[in-house]
């Protein structure tokens, strides 16, 4: 169990034992009583130093970093006791009606937590997790299941470039594409992070080609380092670079252009329940489906997708370079 943890179950046992306020709760026994509680909940003899004791209390005080400016006192003979009658570090608004919404959105910002973008965000749902655990014991249990992650060898630098990217900030990258035999270092300006079927991309303009954007795959990154440039802003929004595009790179010569596309029968329900992008719009007389969008190698994956169940009525580029996919795989197959 991560030591954040372990820390909240700590101010957990603190916390339970101040609201038993029939005890009295010298230093030591307190302590006794935090360590049975890790024993309890953690594979280890739960042991708890003087020091690390002391530490939970002043940060669970007021002013201390954890927030809960807890109204710990100490007297000889009283000991540790809460100033104030019924105070519970746990004490909110939360309600076991507000479970069921809390569970599905626990999916969603575990996600955050693991992209490593906010230590702050992974402290607040553990406490929220430890605030509700009782509760949730009594509860229906998973209502929905959120897919999982998976681990991403670019991961490390989303934190570094999140933060070049707020502070605007040039960096230096040493950057190996596939195919190449060696990492070049680049200088660029860091515009936005963008996620694509489970990879991470950094958008970004090359010092000294204010051409185009240029897009690096985090994985291919292999060192990043704060440049001593001035930072290029951008003309206009980056996000909207993405507007009329299906995933992140480009096919060469690509432009803006209206896809027309027959589905089987049996298929379309589906592409009309889960449009294929915004720009979907479906003729109620035909059947075919039309996109605006420019051509990209992850649009030709996505249409290969449905296999039979998908013609490229147009463009003509475009049905083309299906039709050379397609026949590609069928060599392996004869």
């Amino acid at each position: 169990m991560p030591s954040t943890k372990n820390a909240l179950l700590r101010y957990a046992a603190i916390d339970a034992c101040l609201q038993r306020t029939t005890q009295t709760w010298s230093f030591e026994r307190l302590r006794q009583q935090v360590a049975a509680t890790l024993a309890e909940h953690v594979d280890s003899a739960g042991s708890v130093s003087i020091r690390t004791l002391r530490d939970d209390l002043k940060n669970m005080r007021p002013g201390g970093a954890t927030g809960y400016d807890a109204p710990i006192l100490f007297e000889s003979e009283r000991g540790y006791y809460y100033s104030e009658v019924n105070y519970s570090i746990f004490n909110s608004p939360i309600t076991i009606n507000d479970l069921p919404a809390l569970q599905q959105a626990f999916g969603v910002l575990q996600q955050l937590v693991g992209l490593g973008l906010s230590h702050e965000l992974g402290g607040i749902v553990e406490r929220l997790e430890l605030r509700l655990s009782g509760q949730m014991q009594d509860a229906q249990g998973i209502i929905c299941q959120f897919e999982q992650p998976t681990s991403y060898q670019g991961q490390g630098w989303l934190e570094p470039l999140y933060i070049a990217v707020q502070q605007k900030q040039a960096q230096r990258l040493l950057y190996q594409p596939f195919g190449t035999s060696q990492p070049v270092e680049l200088l660029v300006h860091p515009y936005l992070l963008k996620q694509y079927n489970g990879r991470w991309f950094l958008i970004a303009q090359r010092d000294k080609w204010e051409e185009a954007l240029s897009i690096f795959a985090l994985d291919r990154i292999q060192h990043i380092a704060k440049a001593d440039l001035s930072f290029i802003q951008h003309e206009g929004e980056v996000s909207q670079f993405f507007t009329n595009l299906i995933g992140v790179s480009i096919l060469p010569q690509a432009e803006l252009a209206e896809i027309r596309l027959r589905f089987a029968a049996k298929r379309l329900p589906y592409v009309l329940t889960k449009p294929l992008h915004t720009s979907q719009r479906v003729d109620n007389v035909t059947g075919e489906v039309t996109l605006h969008l420019v051509p990209t190698r992850e649009l030709v994956s996505l249409l290969l997708s449905y296999g039979g169940d998908v013609e490229v009525v147009a463009p003509l580029v475009l049905r083309d370079n299906i039709k050379q996919e397609a026949t590609r795989m069928l060599h392996y197959y004869l």
